[in-house]
């Protein structure tokens, strides 16, 4: 596979809610609307492969993915947690504008994405990736420049702590207690 073709399927990711319920690793997949809101929730499998961003372990056996549909902020937000309830983080895929059909959202990634861990910290995620795809072409200058206003205007929400909103960045898991 040559690297343009690689970086065109890194930039072309589309996301579509419900997408996680015909996801061979997950199961439990739940949806609920909060007005025009969508969170959707899913768990991975007990034989789930493990997945990583760098050293922090984001998916494998018994994880809790949840995934936010912001139509207000135009925005994807994903949070991720281990077996035991513990938030590992929160995935922000930069994308083009969301769209709504009936009761399905769809955008599509444009290579780029934050990493915000639990402890507030924020990395930029495929840099690299990015900038082949912009020497390369691939990605239309329209994208180029929604996807270059959209990190800068999701970093400084994040440092001014107006994103992600409070139902998001508060969420956390009830888990049960031991030995019931």
């Amino acid at each position: 596979m040559t690297k343009a073709t690689q970086a065109a399927r890194v930039v072309f990711q589309p996301l579509t809610s419900g997408g996680w319920q015909n996801h061979r690793e997950m199961t439990d997949y739940r949806a609920e609307w909060l007005s025009s809101l969508l969170v959707e929730r899913a768990n991975w499998r007990a034989n789930a492969f493990p997945r990583s961003f760098g050293s922090v372990q984001i998916a494998g056996p018994d994880f809790v993915w949840f995934r936010f549909w912001l139509p207000e902020e135009d925005q994807v937000v994903e949070k991720y947690f281990d077996p035991s309830g513990r938030s590992v983080g929160m995935y922000v895929p930069v994308t083009e504008e969301l769209e709504r059909r009936g009761d399905l959202w769809r955008t599509v990634e444009l290579v780029l994405a934050l990493w915000i861990q639990p402890n507030g910290r924020v990395s930029v995620l495929r840099e690299d990736d990015f900038d082949e795809a912009v020497a390369q072409e691939i990605l239309s200058p329209v994208a180029v420049e929604r996807a270059e206003r959209r990190i800068r205007e999701l970093t400084t929400a994040i440092a001014q702590e107006q994103f992600p909103p409070p139902l998001v960045r508060n969420f956390e898991l009830n888990p049960a207690p031991v030995g019931v």
